[in-house]
């Protein structure tokens, strides 16, 4: 691959310099002198300025200035810039301006500015598969996370909520799950710096929004500002990816914040506040009903309800209701967000500073929430020739969290009849105490919470310095300077009241702290030349970042005073934790881009990275890719025939290497653990991995071909791609024999895990009037994964996880036939007959990938008023309610059930969905609590269609707006997660658990001014 690659650019650059020397022009008889601007006035270097129908071209200089000849009166002038709109202008026209040239930024999708890799270039220029999300888009959403922003909108990126608490993670793919059992988030960079945390979660200690253990913690993209964000980019492909080398197998998600602009100085206020329910749930059963059930369960099991296993029957108040899920998750959140920024500056130097705030409460019956302020400034600069330019951008934002310890959703099947509170307000334990105690239940009084408190406190700053000099016309040198912390603090405190004291555990804390920190350096050269008849373009570069993370936990128990809980040393006992780890990168880049008369574009990118995740004889590897564009559009004989139809045609591809390194740090060494146990009263170890030092790095090899299609002037756009990305080198867990003291070691295994599918994309000007307006665009994807190879499958451990051929998220299980007409009992088929079930009987395939996803939006406007209408869809299968029910099986003991369950069997001969109600051991309960949850009945369609976003605005019109010296004032409403279409038998189809806080459907009210 690598010989292929050097041949490549090898043949290139000597067919350049080839057609350099070929068509070098005579030396000029009349040479040209002007300056090309922008609109007002600022040079802009690196413009195009070439003689039509000619190989003579050059490039403007630093401060716009350009030089070109021989030419005559009737030739004609083209001058092209990243952007702008491109001019075609003739010697005459070109006198009258003295020789300068201005250019209007264009507007047309196709020419907007895109951020790629260590650059910039434009959806008509680009040969890699990158998708922009605005800030026009971001803005729309009352949304605090900025992931939250991207659900359903670009193609080929699929983002899940994992829950509707303030704070919770979100699991982010792009194109599919590429590696078995390491890391597929992809790697995110904000403002040109690595996010240190990615997507780990920012809490150690578990709460409301997740647990760290779990996967599904707290985002650290909690801690960005949406409203602080320009623009979202998503590459997906090989040729946007590979000069990330070993950290762009997953794709890359790039954050721009936003920039100071020329012109005076402006003030922009945004504020909105709204209210937010809990959108789609389960009711639960009432108390005539529960009583109903458990009595039927009984009977059915053949047991007579006494006191010791039947309290709830015969012991407590049976005409109490409490309809827990109400209480629990039935308020009303509350949020309030304001945005201030100060923003303009001269030709020079531009600038902006920003504060905004943002406060939001939860549908728990408590005032507490999650709080967070933050600051943005960015301060750009370039001296008066040009020659000098610097960038900085700063970010630091500080979080509160002080929401419950736990989602409260987990208690809404808690009994109808519980006594919540004393006569004299204290929490009751004697109902539910004994019970739920012999359950290994700790705290079954669900309002313990009011009492328990977790606050959990974090600190993200991110911050890059850019410093860039000409040192000749055609060559920038540069270095890029990053610097990224998060810190985190949190304590949580359960005191005595909040405690089950039949459990009989005394009060205690938990405390954790965490420092996260990185630094990054990145030189480069990017040189920028008219060569021949086209523009090269090559950059050149390095990387050397450092990661760190220092974390303590200290889980401190048997205080014997409340008052002490935030003191550690109180305990009576302490145990404590602490991690450090230390993560460092080095790499070398090269790009090299040729654009052959804006009409063939050709993109060679590499890379060469250390890690030191890797051992040192594995250490290195090489990246690289190949991407290729045909403007056919351009071409004399489509422009003849089709160019009232066919405006803009686009064929592009691209093949490439990238890697991952998401396997955590140390994995190849010997490790070992403190333990409680001491020998001979010294502290003692325990060997915990082996060490390994041979195990590489998993390779993706993606390929993408693409057509890309403008039509009617470009009002309709299309874009259809193909891609296909096959990972191998599988680093899994190789099982070891017991002789070795280890169960397994980190290896590589020769699997492959192939993904493929289709992406379209399409968007339209269905009107464009001056008083109205209407803009549509939809994209689609249709994915599919599959494990290709996975040789020794069978003897491994894996062999009842992963299937051959199939998904990775397929698995074999019990095929289920129904409840029995005439036990009510589930059942399932025996394959064998032998009235056993077995891992032989699991023989139906269930897949839980989307089958399609995507996401279509309208945008009206009419004269001052705006109207934005998004949804977003999905198409695949998921777990339902019944998978939630392993454990409390209708019937058993004393917790509620969804009402659905009354559709039981009760007599003999009864079709029904759900077996008959049982109170003990048998039959019944091994069907569910076995069984079931091994089987294809726990799955179902949870396909849905969500109206994501609506969003209506009413801009003053201007005559007022002079008269109240104010340069914008905008009023708004805006909902999120307002309706949802869908056949899904459980509560929410995203996240697929009833007792997981769904997405909240949000409205909210607000108004941004100018001035």
């Amino acid at each position: 691959m690598k010989k292929t690659i050097l041949f490549i650019v090898l043949a290139t650059l000597c067919l350049f310099f080839k057609l350099s020397a070929q068509n070098s022009p005579t030396p000029p008889i009349s040479n040209i002198i002007g300056k090309v601007t922008d609109e007002q006035m600022h040079p802009l270097p690196g413009a195009t300025v070439r003689l039509k129908g000619s190989p003579i071209a050059v490039n403007t200089a630093i401060d716009g200035a350009y030089s070109i000849g021989p030419i005559s009166t009737n030739d004609i002038l083209v001058i092209s810039f990243i952007g702008y709109q491109q001019v075609e202008i003739t010697l005459s026209e070109l006198q009258k301006q003295q020789f300068n040239i201005r250019l209007k930024n264009n507007t047309g999708v196709l020419d907007e500015v895109q951020i790629i890799a260590y650059g910039t270039t434009t959806k008509r220029l680009s040969t890699g598969d990158v998708s922009s999300v605005k800030a026009a888009d971001i803005e729309k959403q009352p949304v605090s996370n900025p992931l939250a922003a991207l659900e359903g909108r670009v193609p080929g990126l699929s983002v899940t909520q994992s829950s509707g608490v303030s704070g919770a993670g979100f699991k982010v793919q792009i194109r599919g799950q590429s590696s078995l059992l390491q890391g597929s988030e992809p790697f995110y960079i904000i403002d040109g710096v690595p996010f240190v945390t990615g997507n780990s979660a920012l809490n150690q200690i578990s709460s409301a929004a997740g647990s760290s253990s779990s996967g599904t913690g707290m985002s650290p993209f909690q801690l960005i500002n949406p409203s602080d964000i320009e623009s979202i980019e998503v590459l997906k492909d090989a040729d946007a990816t590979a000069i990330y080398g070993s950290r762009g197998a997953n794709g890359v998600i790039l954050i721009t914040t936003k920039k100071g602009k020329p012109g005076s100085v402006k003030v922009n206020f945004n504020t909105y506040s709204g209210v937010s329910k809990v959108s789609r749930t389960m009711d639960m059963l009432n108390t005539q009903q529960y009583l109903q059930m458990r009595r039927e369960g009984f009977k059915n099991s053949g047991l007579t309800p006494t006191t010791t296993n039947a309290p709830d029957l015969l012991l407590w108040d049976t005409t109490r209701y409490t309809d827990f899920k109400k209480l629990l998750i039935g308020g009303t959140a509350h949020t309030t967000d304001a945005q201030l920024s100060l923003s303009g500056g001269n030709v020079n130097t531009q600038f902006i500073i920003g504060g905004g705030y943002h406060h939001e409460t939860t549908v728990f019956p408590t005032d507490l929430g999650d709080t967070r302020g933050s600051l943005h400034l960015s301060l750009n600069h370039h001296s008066t020739d040009n020659k000098l330019n610097i960038a900085f951008t700063a970010g630091y934002s500080t979080n509160k969290n002080n929401l419950t310890t736990t989602d409260l959703s987990s208690y809404i099947n808690s009994n109808p009849m519980l006594q919540l509170y004393t006569p004299d307000g204290k929490l009751n334990w004697a109902e539910g105490g004994k019970a739920y105690s012999s359950l290994g239940i700790l705290n079954p009084n669900p309002l313990a919470f009011q009492y328990q408190a977790y606050t959990g406190k974090f600190n993200n700053l991110n911050s890059n310095l850019m410093i860039g000099y000409h040192i000749m016309p055609d060559l920038l040198l540069k270095v890029s300077m990053g610097y990224n912390a998060v810190n985190s603090n949190e304590v949580a405190t359960f005191p005595s009241t909040s405690i089950n004291p039949y459990s009989l555990q005394l009060p205690y804390s938990n405390f954790a702290n965490r420092t996260f920190q990185s630094w990054i350096i990145e030189p480069q050269a990017q040189y920028t030349k008219i060569v021949g008849i086209g523009k090269l373009d090559v950059l050149i570069g390095g990387t050397w970042q450092d990661q760190s993370s220092n974390g303590l936990t200290v889980a401190a128990t048997n205080y014997n005073n409340d008052l002490l809980l935030n003191s550690i040393a109180a305990a009576g006992i302490i145990q404590s934790n602490n991690t450090y780890s230390q993560y460092r990168y080095e790499g070398v880049y090269g790009r090299i881009n040729y654009n052959l008369q804006d009409k063939y574009i050709v993109n060679i990118s590499g890379r060469r990275d250390g890690s030191s995740r890797f051992g040192p004889q594995s250490r290195f590897s090489n990246f690289a890719a190949l991407g290729a564009a045909w403007i056919f559009s351009e071409e004399k004989f489509i422009k003849s025939t089709l160019s009232n139809i066919v405006s803009f045609g686009k064929l592009r591809g691209s093949y490439g290497i990238t890697g991952n390194d998401q396997i955590g740090d140390y994995q190849y060494l010997d490790t070992w653990t403190p333990v409680p146990d001491t020998y001979q009263s010294v502290s003692s170890l325990n060997p915990t991995s082996l060490y390994n030092p041979s195990f590489q790095w998993e390779k993706n090899k993606k390929t993408e071909l693409a057509l890309d299609l403008g039509f009617l002037n470009n009002r309709i756009l299309l874009s259809a791609a193909y891609f296909r990305s096959r990972s191998k080198n599988q680093l899994v867990n190789y099982t070891l024999p017991t002789q070795t003291g280890f169960t397994s070691i980190l290896e590589n295994l020769n699997a492959t895990i192939v993904n493929k599918g289709w992406e379209f994309q399409l968007s339209s000007k269905n009107i464009n009037s001056h008083a109205f307006t209407w803009n549509s665009s939809f994209n689609l994807t249709i994915p599919k994964n599959q494990l290709l190879a996975f040789p020794g499958l069978e003897n491994s451990t894996y062999a009842g996880t992963y299937i051959i051929g199939q998904s990775v998220s397929s698995r074999l299980v019990y095929h289920y036939l129904g409840v029995d007409p005439q036990t009510g009992v589930y059942q399932f088929q025996d394959v064998n007959n032998d009235g056993k079930y077995n891992k032989a009987d699991r023989n139906t395939l269930v897949n839980t990938d989307p089958k399609f996803y995507g996401g279509f939006q309208n945008s009206v406007s009419y004269q001052n008023f705006q109207l934005d209408i998004f949804f977003e869809f999905k198409k695949q299968n998921g777990v339902n309610y019944l998978s939630n029910l392993a454990g409390t099986v209708p019937g058993y003991k004393y917790y509620n059930q969804p009402v659905i369950v009354l559709s039981r069997w009760q007599n003999p001969g009864d079709i029904a969905d759900i077996q008959k109600f049982t109170s003990a051991g048998g039959p019944a309960l091994t069907a569910s609590n076995l069984y079931l949850r091994s089987s294809n009945a726990i799955y179902s369609d949870a396909s849905y269609i969500r109206l994501k976003n609506v969003a209506l605005s009413y801009s003053i019109p201007q005559p007022l707006l002079k008269k109240l010296h104010v340069a914008n004032c905008r009023f708004y409403l805006q909902g999120q997660n307002l309706l949802t279409m869908t056949n899904y038998i459980g509560a929410d189809p995203e996240n697929q658990s009833l007792f997981v806080l769904p997405p909240l459907r949000t409205i909210t009210a607000g108004i941004q001014l100018t001035l």
